[in-house]
């Protein structure tokens, strides 16, 4: 999962929401700042600079650690010193930004930096290096920091890198950048190891204290006495290794503690987890159902404890193997495998609990399962005594109740989430309306039986029995089982969602936290305030509000710093104000995009072919026929960047480079679209190149699914996966006025049947899968029981209500979301355009339909003549 999300999810919002400094955070600052300095913040470092410093570009640049207790202390003394020094330097804000990027699941590359000194130039670098040491030498130790080397033994660390911001473009990711003596930029490593640039020598005085640790470092430990097999896990704590004890040849598995690292919510390191863990492992040796313990040591700084090695798989990874999503898979012998194994579990709990003992994290990465579908509990790093109510420091959403719960009550109630997620493996949406699994037992019911109702329902009235409750409810389901003869209701009630919750300022309508992750989120069509007016524009009148917004926020103040992007920046933008009627706007933004463009982003999200696919319909439009010079001339790079063959590196840590959105298909969607306005042959053979390069990646199974193949997953989604390329196949098959690909289609499909989709969303979820049913039954005409009315019965599981109003919850399910890319106004688009077997109606552009126009069910044939930019289509 993307953790980053575990910062935006606050108790009682119901939207993801930035977080917001309590009393408790205690912001960290300085006593004073000399006059003369100058100084900025954001939402996670604050910089001193005095004006008219000169600093170079790049160079060795020292990171000070330090733990949560003595960073302010920390922060006074160094700030004090390099004030008097006149090194600018910068630190983190507050104790909460430091407590999470220190965490179990911060970033490993950035874990420790709690302050960052920006020397002059070599000589000053040793100077300060061996100040601030001995400035800090009486400090205890904060968290080694992977990316740099430790200036001996302290909290003072160094590595050489970029001082200001340099970049180097791969795709559409912008990489951190150093430059060679050449002039050339290359990446800025910043791993979670410590790297010296191919052209850098390290100083002199750096080798000599790198001669004198390693002399200290020989000394051997229990360690040497195991031969590493391979990396389990990772995670900022420390990392999971599968081992053999070199004597015997045996396998185990070793835990790995990091001093002041791997924080949990009681600010205790992994390195305390650890030993906690092994005194609870002790007091459960023997049961069958749990990991056995075999040894605690340290090593180095490090420590480690050893385990048994368990040969089997965590239960979510079993889940993904076996669990029966398609509707083609026989699945009669799967629920009572899962029974069993649900057994087992119970049976596990009942054992430790026997002990005094309780896990306070229950969840199934922490439950084993063995080919023979023998149970065995592992990570009791969160367990305490059965009583124990004070929080356990780690735990997983979505598999936690009330939190004031004590352990043994927290088991029960983990596992009542376990049960229920193994059979509707989707994410939490309970935990903001707990009534929704009415709705889920009706689901249950037809698609696994009473049986798999029955043991759930044992298992939460345990917890019933224990006052198990679960966290309060923000909001609730509708009580009606919705299907596609509700789509009017479901549409005017998920646009009531969105009026309702439109607020004041930039922040329009609430949505993924890419509104805050990414530039210009709030404002764009993927997931800003431009989204939700695209969505409310195409189906009903603007609100009031909206039109203030865009009034507001359409001024050359908000766009400067935009890109150039379909769903990321300005031309996705200008689409919406010419829908919206502010042509003369509009068309200044699209006069703005240049002829040609520096970048090899060839992505419809952020790059190239969404820019020119914007133009190209923008060209249809009255006196904009000119723009199709630009569209020409954006292809005409497009194809010598297939020649070449260009890398695809989307901009979102997140993303998969296949596709729609960010890969070829997108491509192929722009060349499709360039020849039915222009009639030229040569894009309709680009666009089968391009399509082909995309398909390539994916895999037509023995059960007859048609999926993206991203490394070890099968990804069927709009975004990364096999709907968005299914899309673009449906463009270019019917510019042929073929059948080609009809397996392929119907294998995708297939899976727009499928029983359930972990999140609802557009791009990562069940409405992208929504929106290709709809291309598949108008493409294939067909009728009766059709992909799309099955789709749409799957809202079911997620759609959650106010007052009558109806809401989508966001990726991974944690809280709601608004926006086009995984919430309210996405799905908004995609249901309203079944009503006219339209599709790509969540794209920002204007008439679109006249790109792609569709055939619509009862035998209409397809408008397959080509068109050009000027003839008054």
């Amino acid at each position: 999962m993307d953790m980053r999300y575990l910062r935006y999810v606050l108790p009682g919002e119901r939207y993801y929401e930035p977080p917001k400094i309590r009393a408790e955070d205690s912001t960290l600052c300085v006593s004073t700042i000399p006059e003369g300095w100058r100084t900025q913040s954001d939402d996670h470092w604050v910089y001193y600079v005095k004006p008219n410093s000169t600093l170079p570009i790049q160079g060795w640049k020292i990171h000070i650690s330090s733990t949560a207790k003595e960073a302010q202390s920390t922060l006074d003394i160094v700030s004090s010193f390099l004030f008097k020094e006149s090194i600018p330097f910068k630190h983190v804000s507050n104790i909460r930004e430091l407590v999470f990027k220190n965490s179990k699941y911060g970033d490993r590359g950035s874990s420790g930096k709690f302050i960052t000194v920006y020397p002059l130039n070599n000589k000053n670098f040793e100077y300060l290096m061996k100040q601030l040491h001995e400035l800090l030498s009486g400090k205890p130790n904060g968290p080694y920091i992977l990316s740099d080397k430790r200036w001996f033994d302290g909290n003072v660390y160094f590595r050489y890198g970029a001082f200001g911001e340099m970049y180097v473009s791969e795709g559409a990711a912008k990489i951190p950048a150093i430059k060679t003596p050449t002039g050339e930029y290359v990446p800025d490593s910043r791993e979670a190891y410590y790297v010296v640039p191919h052209f850098v020598k390290e100083p002199d005085f750096i080798q000599e204290m790198t001669e004198i640790q390693e002399s200290k470092m020989v000394t051997p430990s229990e360690l040497n006495n195991y031969e590493m097999d391979s990396a389990l896990h990772f995670s900022n704590g420390g990392g999971v290794y599968l081992a053999y004890l070199k004597e015997t040849g045996e396998q185990f598995v070793l835990k790995e503690g990091r001093p002041g690292a791997g924080l949990d919510g009681q600010s205790k390191d992994a390195v305390e987890r650890l030993n906690h863990e092994a005194s609870i492992l002790k007091r459960l040796k023997g049961l069958n159902h749990v990991v056995q313990y075999r040894d605690l040591f340290q090593a180095w700084e490090h420590t480690f404890l050893v385990e048994e090695y368990i040969s089997g798989t965590p239960l979510n990874t079993w889940l993904a193997a076996y669990y029966p999503f398609s509707n083609n898979e026989d699945y009669s012998d799967y629920s009572p495998r899962l029974i069993n194994i649900l057994k087992q579990i119970i049976q596990a709990l009942e054992e430790i609990h026997s002990r005094g003992v309780g896990m306070g994290d229950l969840q199934p990465a922490n439950v084993m399962v063995t080919a023979s579908d023998e149970v065995k509990l592992i990570d009791f790093e969160s367990a305490s005594d059965i009583s124990d109510d004070k929080h356990p420091g780690l735990m997983t959403p979505g598999y936690t109740g009330s939190i004031d719960l004590n352990r043994k009550q927290a088991d029960w109630f983990a596992l009542s989430r376990i049960a229920r997620q193994v059979f509707v493996p989707i994410g939490p949406v309970y935990d903001m309306a707990e009534d929704v699994l009415n709705k889920h037992d009706e689901w249950i019911i037809r698609t696994f039986g009473q049986e798999a109702l029955d043991i759930i329902k044992g298992i939460e009235s345990k917890c019933e029995e224990l006052e198990a409750t679960p966290i309060e409810s923000v909001l609730s389901a509708p009580s009606q089982f919705l299907k596609k003869e509700d789509l009017p209701q479901i549409i005017e009630n998920l646009r009531k969602g969105i009026v309702a919750d439109l607020r004041d300022g930039q922040r329009l309508l609430p949505g993924d936290i890419r509104q805050f992750e990414s530039p210009n989120g709030l404002l764009n069509v993927l997931t800003g305030g431009f989204g939700a007016v695209m969505a409310l524009s195409r189906t009903g009148q603007l609100p009031p509000k909206a039109e203030e917004w865009v009034e507001t926020y359409s001024s050359e103040t908000y766009f400067k710093d935009l890109d150039y992007g379909l769903f990321t920046g300005k031309a996705g933008i200008a689409g919406v104000l010419y829908e919206t009627g502010r042509i003369d706007k509009a068309k200044k933004i699209y006069d703005s995009i240049p002829e040609q463009l520096d970048m090899n982003d060839i992505s419809l999200m952020s790059g190239l072919s969404g820019i020119g696919l914007g133009l190209l319909s923008a060209s249809t439009l009255p006196e904009l026929d000119y723009l199709l010079d630009k569209a020409l001339s954006i292809a005409d790079q497009l194809e010598l960047l297939l020649e070449q063959d260009v890398p695809v590196r989307p901009s979102d840590m997140d993303a998969i480079p296949i596709g729609l959105l960010d890969g070829w298909s997108g491509v192929s969607l722009f060349f499709s679209a360039l020849y039915r306005v222009t009639g030229d042959n040569h894009w309709f053979n680009l666009s089968n190149r391009s399509i082909a390069k995309d398909m390539d990646q994916c895999v037509l199974e023995d059960s007859g699914l048609y999926q993206v193949k991203d490394n070890s997953r099968f990804v069927p989604y709009l975004y990364g996966g096999s709907a968005g390329i299914g899309l673009a196949m449906i463009v270019l098959r019917q510019l042929q006025e073929t059948k080609l690909w009809e397996k392929e289609l119907r294998g995708i499909g297939h899976l727009t049947k499928s029983k359930c989709f972990y999140s609802p969303g557009l791009f990562r979820g069940l409405t992208g899968l929504i929106e290709f049913a709809n291309a598949i039954d108008s493409e294939l005409n067909i009728m009766g029981d059709t992909h799309v009315e099955k789709a749409i019965e799957t809202i079911n599981l997620f759609l959650l209500e106010s007052d009558g109003k109806y809401y989508l919850p966001g990726d991974y399910n944690y809280r709601i979301s608004g926006d086009v890319f995984s919430g309210s106004s996405g799905m908004l688009l995609v249901l309203n355009a079944i009503k006219s077997s339209r599709y790509f109606s969540w794209m920002p552009i204007p008439e679109i339909n006249k790109l792609f126009p569709v055939s619509l069910k009862g035998g209409e044939s397809h408008e397959t003549s080509t068109f050009s930019a000027t003839n008054g289509i």
